[in-house]
């Protein structure tokens, strides 16, 4: 009988775990807001600052491959990444009472998360043998964030409201050590004896960027960089249409199950589309059906005669499917770009890339905001959400910026998945990371 590979079950239950931590999503929007009275800037700037620990996964992955710890480089690492989480979220529930506490706590807990990341990262890389295997792995991935989001989401605003945030803190905090139980199960030879190489590893990383991947990488950069809106949108709907912590959490359920059908549909009619299509596609359909987040603003909802808690409703069931949607393809971008030998490292790098860019992106973020003096109110000022509009004009349109490069992208899909009348001349272009209409 064939052994249980616990190490391919890992695989979705980080992801897992990781969706389901979002069990302090709406306790940590309002603890910001009311609790500690941080500014759209200092949202925006503790957001950025909080993804630098994924933006430096390669560094992981080189002290996972290079260092073991007694002999062993996955389960050490592993117990260590979930007590990492924890303790940020054992921060904010205890003595965390300032903007400079919030960063120490992000940015630890974040540290754990993205730990645990780059030891699953691998094994999806040298698994995503094709465009077709790539995209069912990615899949299964990100199905397993939004299920373990699914399953506390209404939770997350039920116990806000009875419990209060700090409380929900420390339930979420349990949430990672039960990837440290699980790495202590795991079942891991003892690594050869490593002789740290750098001029070798330098070489071997060097041969590996090739035109597709630098094109990849730029494409990557942008389309996560285009700037968003700050969380202003979130403060919008507490102080003016009165969106209280309950209905953040059915928002969250509701988000967090569409997702899935994203992701569904992704992979049973999207999966076989060529990436350039698709991703073209999606840039269209992502500003034409952000038009409901304005309606919001612009207060369509009067127009039509709902509630404005209708009205986010229905614009959550059109934008959180579409969400995922246009994420996986990047996944498998990701994936299937990646050089054999190197897959964990170059996919390590990518991954650094994105993150890299999303903390670009709130950081624009925070500057529209503050260049249309949009914020909440405070003991001085009075709330102004005047220009809010302009700010989610700015973030949508953005969304545009990436097209240019598309053209660019390598084909992702294996000589046996691609149409069987392309001419030999072409599939050399292909291989060299050319354009192939």
């Amino acid at each position: 009988m064939k052994k249980f590979d616990l190490s391919l079950a890992l695989i979705p239950f980080v992801y897992f775990i990781a969706g389901a931590s979002s069990l302090a999503g709406v306790a940590t929007t309002f603890f910001y807001k009311d609790e500690l009275g941080l500014s759209l800037e200092q949202l925006g700037i503790l957001g950025s600052i909080a993804i630098m620990p994924w933006s430096i996964k390669p560094l992981y992955g080189l002290i996972s491959d290079r260092v073991p710890l007694r002999g062993l480089r996955r389960k050490p690492y592993l117990i260590l990444s979930g007590m990492l989480g924890s303790i940020g979220y054992l921060s904010l529930a205890t003595w965390v009472k300032d903007f400079s506490g919030v960063l120490f706590a992000e940015t630890i807990s974040a540290l754990g998360f993205a730990l645990a990341d780059v030891i699953v990262d691998g094994i999806v890389a040298e698994r995503s043998k094709s465009h077709a295997a790539a995209g069912k792995l990615q899949s299964i991935c990100r199905a397993a964030i939004m299920f373990g989001g699914l399953t506390v989401a209404y939770a997350s605003g039920v116990l806000t409201e009875s419990i209060g945030a700090r409380r929900v803190f420390l339930l979420t905090a349990m949430l990672p050590l039960l990837t440290s139980l699980v790495a202590v199960f795991l079942h891991e030879s003892p690594a050869d004896r490593v002789t740290w190489n750098i001029r070798d590893t330098w070489r071997k990383f060097r041969e590996a960027l090739t035109p597709a991947i630098l094109w990849s990488a730029l494409f990557l950069f942008v389309w996560r960089a285009t700037p968003s809106s700050g969380g202003a949108l979130g403060y919008y709907m507490i102080d003016e249409l009165h969106f209280d912590p309950e209905f953040f959490g059915r928002l969250s359920v509701l988000s967090r199950l569409m997702g899935i059908i994203g992701v569904l549909i992704f992979r049973k009619w999207l999966i076989a589309i060529p990436m350039k299509k698709l991703l073209f596609g999606i840039v269209l359909a992502s500003v034409i059906l952000s038009l409901p987040t304005l309606g919001l603003v612009y207060r369509w909802y009067e127009l039509l005669g709902v509630s404005p808690k209708l009205f986010a409703m229905a614009d959550t069931l059109i934008s959180a499917p579409l969400t995922e949607i246009g994420f996986l393809p990047l996944l498998v971008l990701v994936a299937r770009v990646c050089p054999k030998g190197v897959e964990a490292t170059v996919f390590a790098v990518l991954a650094s890339i994105m993150n890299i860019g999303l903390a670009l992106s709130d950081i624009g973020g925070a500057a529209l905001v503050n260049l249309f003096d949009v914020h909440q109110a405070t003991e001085t000022l009075a709330a102004n959400y005047t220009h809010l509009d302009k700010v989610l004009w700015i973030a949508i349109l953005s969304s545009f910026l990436p097209l240019p490069l598309l053209p660019l992208l390598p084909e992702t899909r294996t000589s046996e998945e691609l149409p069987r009348d392309i001419s030999p001349s072409r599939m050399a272009s292909q291989s060299e990371g050319k354009e192939v209409v």
